[in-house]
């Protein structure tokens, strides 16, 4: 092959080369500026979140109102009353039978905080009123003293009745309606949203005529007799047990006695006492 067939092929190669070496010359000028300009400094990561610590479960007391859900209340009919007795009623909260816990567990029970209240209500209260006049009476006293674990209140229409059964109704507010319901869980967190109320209020409330109710002076004659009659039969009582003898000599000749002294004092017969008596008694129970 003469020099002029290999020119094509020299000039060829030799382009390469140029071209190699451009090629070589921009590498060697990246590396120099990669070396020259640093690079961005590593995000720092973020340290890892330390685990929750739990709160301790001690129970919370956490106080509910005691007129939640009532459809029976409304304080618009809430009447004037009286609390003329009250008594602590209160007992240990109890999750199961009592013979089933030991000494020590019973020791560190809860106290179910029970409270009884007589009121005196207006003799010519309805039936919706003496409802809403009850759950008043728990409001009222629950307001006042927030840990009241249950209630009971006894409705009567006079003072002088309010040491024997109610005469005009009953209201409770207890868990689900449950006189027994609380548990030690309740009694330590004052946790009211199970509470109901339940009622049990007299026919005779909101429907008798003021004719079929004593008049003051049969409620007196009916009082005294029942004073008078008390009175002596506790005597009788503690002479029999003294062994001693008593100006009576038994219940029966007691009871005539006080029949005709009652009836004496007040100037009617001994009929007409039994009548009032019957009717003032009639009158309470109903």
């Amino acid at each position: 092959m003469g020099i002029k067939d290999k020119l094509p092929l020299i000039r060829s190669e030799s382009r390469i080369i140029r071209l190699f070496g451009y090629v070589v010359y921009a590498v060697v000028i990246l590396f120099i500026i990669g070396i020259l300009i640093p690079s961005p400094p590593p995000t720092p990561e973020a340290p890892p979140t330390p685990p929750a610590i739990s709160a301790p479960t001690t129970p919370e007391k956490t106080v509910t109102s005691s007129d939640i859900r009532v459809p029976e209340y409304d304080s618009t009919l809430v009447r004037n009353y009286e609390i003329v007795k009250t008594e602590d009623i209160s007992i240990k909260a109890l999750d199961k039978p009592l013979s089933a816990y030991s000494t020590s567990e019973i020791e560190n029970l809860p106290i179910n905080i029970r409270k009884e209240y007589r009121v005196v209500v207006p003799s010519d209260i309805s039936k919706e009123e003496l409802k809403s006049t009850l759950i008043q009476v728990v409001m009222d006293k629950t307001l006042e003293y927030p840990d009241i674990d249950e209630v009971v209140v006894f409705a009567y229409d006079r003072k002088e009745d309010a040491d024997s059964i109610y005469t005009f109704g009953r209201g409770e507010w207890c868990p689900n309606g449950d006189w027994a319901g609380v548990t030690s869980t309740i009694a330590s967190t004052n946790d009211r949203s199970s509470y109901q109320y339940n009622f049990d209020i007299k026919d005779k409330v909101g429907s008798m005529d003021a004719s079929d109710r004593p008049t003051e002076r049969e409620f007196e004659i009916h009082d005294y007799y029942d004073v008078r009659l008390l009175e002596e039969t506790k005597k009788l009582i503690e002479a029999e047990d003294a062994g001693l003898s008593y100006k009576y000599a038994d219940q029966e000749e007691l009871e005539n006695a006080v029949r005709t002294e009652v009836a004496n004092k007040y100037g009617i017969s001994e009929e007409e006492l039994d009548k009032i008596y019957i009717k003032v008694w009639t009158y309470k129970m109903k």
